[in-house]
């Protein structure tokens, strides 16, 4: 068996929408749009009882995790305004599972095994 690829950017971007993505459908949100561009924001749209939920999705390496900047949460905080919608942010931290060290615990791999730092969606602005 071949030695697997480290995850790139993108992937590693995509993964943590996913993550999310479960948490929303399993928590009964009707999710209505997903984007997974890394230069879009929100990266999701989402509805529950009637109310319209920007969610911008960030996601980084072990021992990281996702940073929502300051000028991000501004914009997306104008949008979400005049569309009547609340902004949560989404912070996901991805392991290697398989790594030994924390070096090779920063090093997440395409169809490795994962572990995942999620603590939920916290709101924005406070």
């Amino acid at each position: 068996m071949g030695k697997k690829r480290e995850m790139n950017d993108e992937e590693l971007h995509f993964l943590g929408i996913k993550v999310v993505y479960k948490d929303l459908v399993d928590k009964g949100y009707e999710v209505l749009n997903v984007r997974k561009e890394e230069d879009v924001d929100p990266q999701i749209l989402a509805r529950k009882d009637e109310q319209m939920l920007f969610i911008v999705v960030r996601t980084a390496r072990f021992p990281d995790m996702g940073v929502l900047k300051p000028r991000t949460a501004a914009r997306v905080t104008m949008h979400a305004n005049k569309h009547k919608a609340i902004c949560y942010f989404a912070s996901v931290g991805i392991a290697n599972a398989e790594g030994e060290t924390d070096e090779e615990m920063g090093k997440p791999e395409v169809d490795g095994e994962y572990y995942i730092n999620y603590k939920g969606l916290q709101s924005f602005p406070q």
